[in-house]
């Protein structure tokens, strides 16, 4: 068994739900074991032995938790609710008991090729009886005593060997006895203290692990072979210097694994774990080497064979610790349980990420109130239907009566007013809020909360001077009522109950949350008006089996009563509250898409939606488009290479970046990006996966990070020297400058202090550069180009640009994409901020070209030679452009190509381009429910228009997807408890570095 495999088991095991994940694990297995009975098929004893060594995992890494410690009362809180409870390990020592006898009964002899099976389970009882005594807890006699017979009844065989017969017979019982008791852990720790010696705890590092007294080791394996009257101290202890050796190793490589991928191989920690892997590394040479040696010279003492058992099966040498013929002989013939070993690992590993993956809501990583609490009210906001507002009466001033509730702790109800002076700094925005929307995308700071509390999301309330409630007494302003028991549930869509709140006065905003239905229900006022009518009388004409013309009325709403005509409730036209729910799937309130780095591949999603919709586009006229789901929750962004799909999505408090094959239903590979959500908003984002999908690219906060993408494996890779920030190589202007010259600045290395406000990426069509564009708040964009070149991108100094933006321009992020031209060495980046742009800037000329094609642009793509752009600027125009020898773009209207297409799309985020092929151009928007596609075709100075809706794809992937949840039948998996060939543990990778992404728990 590899330790770097073991690792990849600690990665996934290293959570607070251990006690969920190890009852499925038997569940399961019970319910192969019950089949195995009916078919009494030899051939399938082995599968189902590898669920008892994903049982022997979770206790090794239980047993790493407390090692070191007298009992689990001395084990740091932190690491309590990643601890199996004493219950928990005894129920599974009486589960493996029972398999035991299922699949080796003691009537029946055990063929000699699965007998060192049988042993194994003996083995893993020794480690879980281990791990009670670690534990400490007390376990009554008669459940102590129930244990031990039913140990000594399943192996009572007359061909037990002698070291399985010493662990059942003679070193369990004596264990089992001590269980609850404090005297084996002062033994063993006055018999360390002697020796001026200890074992590492799990909370102050497993490593560095050193046994230096040589006359400890002969001491303890004296006293196991010689000590006929007290050697259980001596084994345990024993027992437990090994296991230690054994988890020092395993720790190294789950430390070298993250900070590889976090911080990078030359980082200082890095450094750092190698040294103490290689000192862990030859210590247990020692410590093992050792134990094989007194093994070699007492090889009939049975306590030394159970020790020579354990290392050997642990050994990822590839050879015998000693090349001896006595241990080449015990080597040999362990190497199918070291086979089953590797096979049962690799299994648990797979087992365990698509639990995950299928489990994002009840893993036990989403245990942040706080953060669910932010995610549902997001939901409610973007999902809330919105009151009918011409059928009010207009107060006489709109700024100060309309209201956006807003995702803050408090939910506050933020007047218009308040929003409008917080956004005077951000234009885009700020014109935005003057039409009214009825959502708002933003990322300022609350106005009515105390401290610095971000807010991304606003949601249009009815204003409250229009609720009709100040003619309601002052007695009825603070009743609450409920109609979730009056009304009967199956006329409720979307919630089984509402409460009411009626009293809140315009000028005083609560800080405490409440529910937006009291803007526009009042249901306060109709209870008082109707003492003697019911609700559920009031609502009969809706909930009532009446005529069929009744309950499919042509109306689209329908009223309460008739002193409450400006109450309405919203239903489809001519729909029952009985028919069945729509097949159409809802949109996101704000769609995002983007296309593929080659342009084949569109993404769709929403901001927080629990899906990705990936659309595979034909260029054969007439094939019907592909699609496909990847179901990820808290999406936040994603994009697309040619095959693989990068995915961030917000998990319980942090990031994590997903990678997905094309048509894949559960990540490759994916790890923690960020965390502590829980305190600071998800910020931000821009990602690119380059056309090789070699590399994905993001930008969070103030850094950019690059990885690289392998068979299952993400590897962070540097910028430079850097992994902790950005290194900002371009000049920073003079202070007081007004003005600065056109032409475009050379970077030094002076860091820049200014904050970012925006930055945009991309690859190059050869995957050979890499291009950042940076807007910083001193009203500068910079542009930086890298190159990669050893295992890492570098970057030159005159490959870094510097220019002032127009002092007219916002600080609220208005640049739309960027790219880098390799032939011509030019860097092309648009931006929807004023009259100059796109601005191309080459690298070899210090003059910067701005072509004004239009007042802004919206979009734009790349072609596949890297020299022709197309683009979409916000007077609903499209431009191909190419870029000449002279570093000058020349523009090409396509008049056709943006006919018939809403002026509203072309803003940022409504309208995207592809460029997939020299004269093909792909255009996506959404509007009015649509999901439109637009291919224009180029040839010979005509363009050729071709119109698709993606919406009935769309909404077919939502009618047919199955949530992975259900387990339906056409999408149920094989079990990996017992029916998975060794073929696909195959496909790991190599031994020492297996093909597993991180995945820590919190």
């Amino acid at each position: 068994m590899s330790h770097p495999l073991v690792a990849a088991v600690w990665e996934q095991l290293g959570r607070r739900d251990v006690g969920n994940i190890l009852r499925e694990i038997i569940g399961e297995h019970a319910a192969e074991l019950a089949v195995f009975q009916m078919q009494d098929d030899a051939s399938r004893i082995e599968p189902l032995i590898r669920p008892v060594l994903w049982i022997k995992a979770i206790f090794d890494l239980q047993r790493a938790y407390l090692q070191g410690l007298t009992n689990v009362h001395d084990c740091h809180p932190y690491f309590l609710p990643y601890l199996l409870p004493s219950e928990a390990v005894f129920s599974t020592l009486m589960y493996l008991i029972r398999v035991k006898s299922d699949l080796f009964p003691s009537n029946t002899p055990a063929p000699p090729d699965l007998a060192r099976h049988r042993h194994f389970i003996a083995q893993v009882l020794l480690g879980g009886v281990r791990l009670l005594l670690l534990r400490g807890d007390a376990i009554p006699p008669d459940l102590r005593f129930n244990l031990e017979r039913a140990m000594r009844a399943a192996w009572h065989h007359p061909d037990l060997s002698s070291a399985e017969s010493y662990l059942i017979m003679d070193l369990l019982p004596r264990a089992i006895d001590q269980i609850g008791s404090p005297e084996l852990a002062k033994k063993q720790s006055a018999l360390l203290i002697s020796n001026n010696t200890s074992l590492p705890s799990f909370a102050s590092g497993l490593y560095p692990f050193s046994i230096a007294p040589e006359t400890l080791m002969t001491d303890l394996l004296t006293g196991i072979v010689a000590d006929k009257a007290d050697y259980l101290t001596s084994f345990c202890t024993l027992f437990d210097i090994i296991s230690a050796a054994e988890f020092a190793l395993i720790q190294c490589h789950v430390d070298r694994r993250r900070i590889s991928q976090e911080q990078g191989y030359s980082n200082a920690a890095a450094s750092k774990a190698e040294d103490a892997f290689v000192q862990a590394q030859e210590t247990r040479k020692k410590l093992v080497r050792t134990v094989m040696a007194a093994f070699d010279d007492e090889f009939s003492a049975p306590p030394l064979q159970v020790l020579a058992t354990l290392i050997l099966c642990h050994n990822a040498e590839g050879q015998p610790p000693l090349q001896t013929r006595r241990i080449r002989d015990t080597w040999t013939r362990l190497l199918r349980i070291r086979g089953v070993l590797e096979d049962s690992l690799g299994l648990l590993v797979r087992w365990l990420i698509s639990r995950r993956v299928q489990m994002w809501d009840c893993n036990g990583e989403l245990e942040s109130i706080s953060q669910d609490y932010q995610r549902h009210l997001t939901q409610w906001l973007q999902n809330a239907s919105l009151p009918d507002l011409a059928a009010q009466p207009q107060s006489r001033d709109k700024r100060t009566s309309v209201l956006y509730a807003v995702d803050c702790p408090a939910v506050h109800m933020v007047p218009k007013a308040l929003l409008e002076e917080q956004l005077t700094s951000h234009d885009t925005l700020y014109e935005h809020l003057q039409e009214t929307p009825e959502f708002l995308t933003l990322n300022i700071t609350c106005p009515l909360c105390p401290g610095e509390i971000r807010i991304q999301h606003a949601r249009m309330i009815k204003p409250l001077g229009q609720t009709g409630l100040h003619d309601v007494s002052e007695s009825n302003r603070n009743r609450r009522y409920s109609i979730a028991d009056s009304a009967s549930k199956d006329t409720t869509s979307q919630s089984s109950s509402a409460s009411h709140t009626t009293s809140l006065d315009p000028s005083e905003f609560s800080r405490s949350p409440v529910s937006p239905v009291t803007r526009h229900l009042g249901f306060s006022d109709l209870m008082t008006k109707h003492s003697n009518t019911s609700v559920t009388e009031l609502i009969s004409p809706l909930s009532l089996h009446t005529s069929s013309d009744q309950l499919r009325e042509r109306q689209g709403t329908r009223s309460l009563s008739r002193e409450l005509k400006s109450v309405k409730i919203p239903f489809p036209s001519g729909a029952s509250l009985f028919r069945k729910a729509s097949t159409k799937q809802k949109l996101p309130r704000q769609p995002r898409s983007c296309f593929s780095a080659t342009g084949r591949t569109l993404l769709l999603w929403g901001t927080g939606t629990n899906w990705v919709i990936r659309f595979e586009l034909s260029s054969i006229e007439g094939q019907r488009t592909k699609s496909h789901r990847y179901d990820v929750s808290g999406v936040q962004y994603a994009a697309a290479g040619d095959r693989r799909c990068a995915v961030i999505a917000a998990v319980g408090e942090h990031l994590e970046l997903l990678v997905f094959d094309s048509t894949g239903t559960i990540a490759d590979a994916y790890l923690t990006i960020e965390s502590g959500l829980q305190i600071q908003p998800v910020p931000s984002i821009c990602m690119t996966v380059s056309r090789n999908d070699r590399f994905v690219a993001f930008t969070i906060r103030e850094e950019v990070r690059v990885y690289e993408i392998g068979a299952g494996t993400i590897r962070r890779v540097p910028l430079g020297e850097h992994f902790d920030r950005y290194p900002l190589l371009g000049e920073e202007p003079p202070s007081g400058a007004a003005t600065i010259s056109k032409d475009g600045q050379y970077a030094n290395n002076q860091i820049r202090p200014n904050a970012v406000i925006e930055r945009k990426i991309q690859f190059s069509v050869d995957g050979k550069h890499f291009v950042v564009a940076t807007h910083l708040g001193d009203h500068c964009a910079y542009v930086d180009v890298w190159g990669w070149n050893a295992g890492q991108w570098i970057i030159t100094p005159d490959k870094s640009r510097s220019f002032k933006l127009p002092s007219w321009v916002a600080n609220d992020g208005d640049l739309t994409c960027v790219f880098y031209d390799s032939f011509h060495f030019a860097v092309i980046m648009t931006a929807f901020l004023g009259k100059e742009s796109p601005m191309l800037i080459s690298l070899a000329d210090p003059n910067i070209v701005s072509d004004p094609l239009s007042v802004r642009i919206v979009h734009a793509a790349q072609s596949p030679s890297g020299t022709r752009f197309a683009m979409a600027n916000g007077a609903g125009e499209i431009y191909m452009c190419e870029c000449k020898a002279n570093t000058v773009l020349t523009p090409y209207q396509l008049k056709k190509a943006a006919s018939k297409i809403s002026i509203a799309a072309f803003k940022p985020g409504n309208l995207t381009l592809s460029f997939p092929q020299e004269n093909e151009i792909l255009v996506f928007w959404a509007k009015d429910g649509k999901l439109s596609l637009r291919a224009i075709r180029y040839i010979e100075g005509a363009e050729v228009i071709s119109d698709f809706d993606l919406r009935p794809d769309f909404d077919r992937l939502f009618v047919e997807w199955v949530p992975a949840g259900n387990f339906p039948v056409q999408r149920r998996q094989n079990s990996s408890l017992g029916n998975q060939s060794a073929v696909e543990t195959d496909a790991m990778g190599p031994i020492r570095r297996p093909d597993m992404a991180e995945l820590p728990g919190i």
